[in-house]
């Protein structure tokens, strides 16, 4: 905790002091910076030195389209692995691709196409807009959830993800009560552990439903306890 307004900003000083690189998870988070009103939730993210996203989240991409980013390009020389047979120093010069100096993942598809036809198609606002969707329907799914006597709100959400329990269960109940929704066929529930219980999660990212939807599902869990 830096008690800093700027907590990324803070931690990139202190790492620059001490000689350490800072690297930014933001596998999940980062689709917050295609959103006007909510990007201010990462401020300070650029003073790192690297930075990776999953845009298989929001972003809605496939899974393999992650993307690193490195504020100093020197930082990806370490992908600057040499093969004769598929990088040869000739080939390179002469201007032919040079796939193993931007992944060491040579046979990977050209996921990086369909992320920048969705950019054409939506622009940044439009994944914005994607993204806040998703945020707010998880508030409204959280207030709903504060609403039922029956369960227990970890806390409000800040990106997408519900975190939630039936109230007075004991960890043994919550465990044994998503394993039977599971089984059943009945629900798919994530887990979690906050101050050392054991939660059930909900990371909403379809933004074409609506709180409406997840209202059976809250009922269920509380009808399950």
């Amino acid at each position: 905790d830096t008690g800093a307004l700027d907590p990324v900003g803070a931690l990139a000083e202190v790492a620059a002091r001490h000689g350490a690189r800072l690297h930014v998870d933001a596998a999940y988070g980062g689709g917050l910076l295609f959103s006007d009103a909510l990007r201010g939730r990462l401020d300070g993210i650029g003073r790192a030195d690297t930075v990776t996203v999953d845009l298989h989240k929001f972003g809605w991409q496939p899974i393999p389209a992650g993307v690193l980013v490195a504020r100093r390009p020197a930082d990806l020389a370490a992908l600057a692995v040499t093969a004769d047979y598929l990088n040869a120093g000739d080939d390179t010069a002469a201007g032919l691709p040079d796939l193993l100096g931007r992944s060491l993942r040579t046979s990977r598809r050209a996921d990086a196409l369909k992320l920048a036809v969705t950019f054409a198609a939506l622009g940044r606002a439009g994944l914005g807009a994607l993204v806040e969707r998703c945020c707010a329907t998880a508030s409204e799914v959280a207030r709903r959830i504060s609403a039922r006597p029956a369960l227990r709100l970890w806390a409000e959400p800040e990106l997408s993800t519900v975190v939630f329990r039936p109230a007075g269960a004991g960890d043994e109940a919550v465990t044994a009560l998503r394993r039977a929704l599971l089984l059943d066929g009945r629900a798919v529930l994530g887990r979690a552990v906050a101050a050392n219980r054991v939660w059930l999660k909900l990371t909403l990212l379809d933004p074409t439903v609506d709180a409406d939807a997840y209202d059976g599902l809250l009922d269920l869990v509380r009808d399950a306890a």
